[in-house]
């Protein structure tokens, strides 16, 4: 609604109402004993008012700001008043200062700024023509499309996204089976009617009649169709995000003014105030941030120490998307027990971030299903994305290649246009004692609740009891402080803590996972080490199948299909049933996730074999014997894994340690992992 809206209302009819460009503005001429409104979220955005209607049959003066922004926003604000206020001016202070706020601290007076008013002239439907460009349409359309993309660039309200143009929409979010709190902001394409009515907004057309006048004209169907398909758009700004909290940008520097940052290509969109983040920030302002930060979690019950540090990256990693490349791992919060706070616990994240709850989605465990939820989340531009409440086995390839990119390809459902769209959300996901398939388990950073509670629902004695509402009321300054420990570490430029390398995740590594280290809290990637002993459910089919294919066929070589025919003969021909094949069956059965009573293919086997090839589990992996080819296919054997002794490669602790970090295949160079206290610490314990 109208900002002072009430004191707009209680206004004399003949007092001058002045609509400036900010809160900060309004204020400024209400201490001078003026009536000033504005509308929310900045220039631009007169359209979002669910109502003007109380500036109807009013004398109105807009004060626009002395930038091309502002004045655009001016003549906006004055189109859609024209002909519904009594009295309609436009007057631009004099001065050298920006706004009304600087010429009121240059000398202002109120007298002075009445005396203006009165002197300007009305604001008049030809003056409303006069601010657009006059564009003449005829054969030479290459030169009609430029003029009008040239046009158009002067409307703050459209974008360029991924080869679209685009619009951010708040009151009509998409139906795309996306679950999205009121009011969250969703980057849409720029639907051809919608375009078509701000190219009459920001120019007039015309064309020249039969004897070579020229008269008004409606943009034409081959213009707009042009304008649509350009892919490219000089002068139009590229979206890269939108944002309802202050950016942090790559050289550790915050974006706390509302409006797009040119920087990073984020739209800052907010009404909540926020606590501004200091810029001399330093590490004694993080470690103070850091406590009252982890108030948060205060009540939680986590399984270890290095569980709340993964919790405080999770809530980092959004603050933090735009100042890093590459893309972040996803954050899986689980627990021993329904009822343990898994859901509060992420959501906790999403009231601090967004002001509200994280938009939430359900896992497809069918890749293809799966590939159509990211493609909705890219076109939307989801800062941050749940999928609640996991069931049976985590990951499959669309998940797996939405997790290390950060560019989506596919095509728009219904249309034969393909999309190459940014895809930068923060990922989470919530379940009990969740199974993770081993590719996703490596993208994944662990959050684990371990509640011993019959009835952990019925707990009492909390500090914070209605945890959400207290972050709401605490939010500008929790988020003041977590934008605080991260713009610390960027100003001190970003010392390294001698952590291992998390490969494929470089850039989120190196800003996010360093500055919780940085802080005083222990290295949150040290949880992908249990996650990856007690939820990789494919080592445990590996290790199924190679403990039977052992007492089945030994070091032998078997074709598939030969396997297949006489673990499952034809009908006329009895079934083995030896203890060797039934567990064989058993293992292949469960290899190929078959419904039961349902045979396996020896084509769905093989690929399975293939995706698993030279994969040691247990001391043994399976491949293909280079000379055995028979005529019914390759061969595939069974190995034991060289062995190396720990001593062989240098200190044994140091080895010890670096199993316990991660996986070396994941890791690269080892690196020196006792720079920090806490793996020190753990190095000692070990």
């Amino acid at each position: 609604m109208l900002y002072r809206l009430p004191e707009v209302l209680q206004a004399d009819a003949d007092q001058w109402i002045f609509i400036v460009e900010g809160e900060r503005d309004a204020d400024s001429l209400a201490a001078l004993g003026l009536v000033a409104t504005t509308n929310p979220m900045g220039a631009g955005k007169w359209s979002k008012l669910s109502d003007d209607s109380a500036l109807y049959g009013r004398k109105v003066a807009i004060l626009p700001d002395k930038d091309t922004t502002g004045r655009q926003h001016a003549r906006d604000v004055a189109t859609r008043l024209q002909g519904k206020a009594a009295a309609l001016k436009v007057v631009e202070l004099p001065g050298e200062g920006k706004d009304v706020t600087d010429w009121i601290a240059a000398g202002g007076t109120t007298d002075k700024l009445l005396e203006l008013v009165e002197a300007a002239p009305a604001w008049s439907d030809a003056e409303a023509a006069a601010a657009r460009p006059a564009i003449l349409i005829d054969t030479e359309e290459h030169r009609v499309v430029i003029e009008t993309i040239a046009a158009l660039s002067a409307d703050p309200e459209i974008f360029q996204r991924g080869g679209i143009l685009a619009r951010v929409v708040r009151d009509r979010p998409p139906n795309d089976g996306i679950k999205r709190p009121t009011g969250s902001p969703t980057i849409q394409a720029l639907p051809s009617a919608n375009l078509r009515e701000r190219m009459t907004r920001f120019a007039s057309f015309v064309k020249l009649n039969r004897k070579g006048a020229e008269v008004p004209a409606h943009p034409t169907a081959w213009l707009v169709a042009a304008i649509n398909a350009r892919a490219d758009w000089p002068g139009i700004r590229y979206l890269m995000g939108v944002s309802d909290t202050p950016v942090l940008r790559p050289d550790g520097s915050v974006w706390q003014q509302t409006g797009y940052d040119p920087q990073t290509g984020v739209l800052f969109e907010s009404d909540a105030s926020f606590s501004a983040v200091h810029p001399e920030a330093n590490i004694d302002d993080a470690v103070v941030a850091l406590d009252e930060l982890l108030e948060v979690v205060c009540d939680f019950q986590f399984e270890a120490e290095e569980h709340r540090s993964a919790w405080l990256a999770a809530l980092l990693t959004p603050l933090a998307r735009f100042a890093f490349e590459g893309p972040s791992p996803l954050f899986l919060i689980d627990a021993n027990v329904r009822g343990a706070g898994k859901g509060l616990l992420a959501q906790a994240i999403g009231r601090v971030v967004l002001g509200r709850e994280m938009p939430v989605s359900s896992y497809a465990h069918d890749s293809e299903e799966m590939r159509k939820r990211i493609t909705a989340i890219a076109i939307a531009g989801d800062r941050m994305i749940l999928l609640d409440n996991l069931g049976g086995v985590f990951g499959n390839d669309a998940l797996d290649r939405a997790l290390t990119s950060t560019r989506w390809k596919d095509r728009i459902l219904g249309r034969s246009e393909e999309i190459d769209l940014p895809l930068m959300p923060a990922w989470y996901a919530t379940g009990n004692n969740v199974s993770v398939a081993a590719d996703t388990a490596r993208r994944i950073i662990h959050i684990r609740i371990d509640v011993l509670d019959e009835q952990p629902e019925q707990r009492t004695g909390f500090r914070h009891p209605k945890l959400l509402p207290w972050i709401g009321d605490n939010r500008g300054r929790l988020l003041s402080n977590a934008l605080t420990i991260l713009s610390a570490y960027c100003r001190s430029g970003q010392p390294d803590q001698g952590l291992t390398p998390y490969g494929s995740f470089e850039g989120w590594s190196d800003l996010v996972r360093q500055a919780v280290v940085w802080v005083g809290m222990p290295d949150p990637c040290l949880t992908r080490v249990k996650l990856a002993e007690s939820a990789d459910t494919t080592a445990g089919v590996l290790n199924q199948l190679l403990a039977a294919w052992q007492a089945y066929n030994g070091a032998n070589g078997v074709v598939v299909s030969e396997m297949m025919s006489q673990l499952y003969p034809q009908r006329q021909s009895p079934m083995l049933d030896d203890g060797a094949s039934g567990a064989m069956r058993a293992a292949i059965e469960n290899l190929a996730s078959t419904p039961a009573g349902k045979t396996p293919t020896a084509r769905q086997v093989g690929n399975k074999l293939r995706s698993f090839r030279r994969r040691v589990v247990g001391g043994m992996y399976l491949d293909i014997d280079p000379y055995g080819g028979r005529k019914n296919g390759r061969v595939w054997r069974l190995h034991g894994a060289p062995q190396h002794p720990v001593g062989d490669s240098g200190d044994s602790s140091d080895a010890c340690f670096e199993t316990e970090k991660g996986f070396r295949g994941d890791s690269g160079d080892s690196g020196d992992t006792s720079t920090t206290p806490y793996a020190r610490e753990k190095q000692e314990k070990i």
